[in-house]
């Protein structure tokens, strides 16, 4: 009897190392080859076509887990976050039934790509580790295992964990190297260039901003040897980041790092001229452009670029560049005022205002599309759990009952551990139902809370603005100019933090005002609220002056009203009693 349950585990071994050493097709290489080929020339359409060619033709479960995740990248790299997220579930269906650890790491470098769009960066991190542990024992699979770390350098660049960027910048290097993939390479340097330049901004070390000038040469050497190899976008973002630094950093008369940065933006242009680069990278091409006249004194030059860049933007009509459109017509509001025009200055600070409006539309737009698609994804990960433990019992099931087959007088013995199976996968399967329901509820209350703080965020922005545009219209009664301009200028500096705060805002519990309701002795008024809101956020005792146009000594007095409305003692602190509630 133990004889031959060993040859029947030797059996199941063997049925498991076969379709584990499954090799990947290499009609499939030869189309992901295409494929790069495509997008390193921004034929996303073409390449799309292709794909959708091959999807139709084949049933290969591997062939498929990689094409609908090719798919699902270029998708949100054209920001088709529905898109994005229909052929990523597809990709991730083939989970199951994928024979090849290639195939299978491709589902979840394309579900980490995915989940980098919705900021779920814990579950990018989850995902993408998944996919490398995958890949340990495959000695190639270079541009895959590229993809993953730099997912990973990217989500730990977003938490400005310096030691975890470089680290996986490196193995993204030695994969890039590895494969001796050139669009890699540069793309690697130019992550160590943003790595460094982090550094020098945290500590003002002046060898960690040579070190990034030198890696952003580095990339630009790559491009001259191999110029084919290399995309247009790699091409443009290095181009304009040595532009910048001649613009920023570089030492020496102006018009000698003009003329070197003139040089790489001309490169630039050629790119984007040939439609193979970001469109939004005319903005910076003619905002360093904007910069430079203005450090020669041309304000009139400098007016001239933006207002260039401003009707490229107009033809173009893209609601994802809205946000970059609204700053541009902040800059053009803070020139128009250096030229004392202010007819021009209000008029292109109600451009950027309705702009701004715009981009709010659409963010709000965005949001409500990325809570449901982060609902759904979540739901659709339950259910995917689910399935994978359905078809590992399933596996494990066929390889029992083959062995029963071949020796059959082990048949009863197999029949009960399949009994036993199944009883498992019973309670299993009810457990996860259990958890799937407890995580929806959780999922749609999430979904509520966070709809009260974009509704408490809103409020305050909406309501200072249009305090604002009340104190410009009265200063424009009033024909007082000196004072319009030092509001106009005030509100610059505030709506460069607008974004910030805003954010800010929105991390507030949502029982907060109810809170500190509460807690106080007297009735709170809605400015009361306001200006609590204000202190939470440790804005200071200035800043809160300038979000509301009174004199500081007013919010200090305000304050001391408060802890008379909270009955706090005179010694104590108004911030940390706040801070404390939440």
């Amino acid at each position: 009897m133990k004889n031959a349950i060993v040859l029947i585990l030797l059996l199941f071994s063997l049925f498991l190392a076969q379709g584990n050493s499954k090799e990947i097709d290499p009609s499939i290489k030869s189309i992901l080859l295409n494929i790069e080929k495509m997008v390193l020339n921004s034929q996303n359409e073409e390449a799309i076509d292709l794909l959708m060619g091959e999807v139709n033709k084949t049933k290969s479960a591997d062939a498929l887990a990689i094409y609908y995740g090719q798919l699902s990248s270029i998708y949100l790299s054209k920001d088709s976050l529905q898109q994005g997220k229909k052929f990523n579930d597809l990709s991730v269906a083939q989970r199951s039934s994928a024979l090849n650890p290639e195939a299978l790491a491709a589902t979840y470098r394309s579900s980490a790509y995915l989940k980098s769009f919705l900021n779920l960066s814990d579950e990018v991190v989850k995902e993408a580790n998944e996919g490398l542990n995958i890949l340990q024992q495959v000695p190639e699979a270079y541009s895959l295992k590229y993809a993953l770390y730099y997912l990973l350098y990217s989500t730990y660049s977003g938490w400005n964990d310096s030691e975890k960027m470089e680290e996986n910048i490196r193995k993204c290097e030695l994969n890039a190297n590895l494969g001796k993939n050139y669009n890699q390479q540069s793309n690697v340097q130019i992550g160590y260039s943003s790595l460094y330049l982090a550094r020098y901004r945290k500590h003002k070390k002046r060898a960690d901003l040579d070190s990034s000038y030198h890696h952003l040469l580095q990339s630009y050497s790559i491009h001259e040897i191999h110029p084919e190899q290399i995309s247009g976008n790699t091409k443009v973002v290095t181009a304009v980041n040595l532009a910048n630094y001649y613009l920023e950093f570089a030492e020496g008369p102006v018009l000698e790092r003009k003329k070197k940065a003139y040089g790489y933006l001309e490169k630039a242009e050629e790119e984007l001229k040939n439609n193979k680069g970001q469109f939004g990278r005319w903005v910076n091409i003619y905002g360093i452009k904007s910069s430079f006249a203005q450090l020669e004194g041309n304000i009139p030059l400098a007016e001239q670029y933006l207002i260039a860049v401003s009707n490229l933007l107009n033809d173009r009509k893209d609601n994802s560049l809205l946000k970059l459109e609204y700053k541009l017509y902040q800059e053009l509001s803070s020139l128009s005022e250096k030229k004392n025009d202010l007819a021009s200055a209000l008029a292109y600070h109600k451009k950027a205002e309705m702009v701004l409006k715009q981009n709010f539309d659409q963010v709000q737009l965005f949001n409500t599309q990325k809570l449901d698609i982060q609902y759904e994804t979540e739901r659709k990960d339950q259910q995917l759990k689910l399935l994978e433990e359905t078809a590992t019992l399933q596996k494990k099931l066929n390889y029992v009952y083959g062995g029963a087959a071949i020796l059959a007088v082990l048949v009863l013995i197999f029949m009960l551990r399949s009994y036993k199976f199944k009883l498992q996968y019973a309670k299993s399967r009810e457990i996860q139902l259990a958890k799937q329901k407890e995580a929806e509820q959780e999922i749609m209350e999430l979904k509520h809370q966070q709809l009260q703080k974009e509704a408490l965020a809103n409020n305050l922005i909406i309501e200072h603005k249009n305090d604002m545009l009340k104190q410009i219209k009265s200063k424009i009664q009033e024909g007082d100019s000196s004072q319009l301009k030092k509001l106009l200028k005030e509100e610059n500096l505030l709506s460069a933090d607008f974004e910030d705060i805003k954010w800010q805002i929105q991390q507030l519990h949502p029982n907060f005002f109810q809170q500190l309701m509460d807690k106080s002795t007297q009735k709170l008024t809605q400015l009361d609220l306001k200006y609590c809101a204000y202190i939470y956020l440790q804005l200071s005792t200035k800043q809160i002056a300038q979000v509301l146009h009174v004199e500081p000594q007013s919010v200090r007095m305000f304050k001391y009203r408060l802890k008379q409305k909270f009955g706090l003692p005179k010694e104590s602190d108004l911030e940390n009693f706040l801070q404390e509630l939440v």
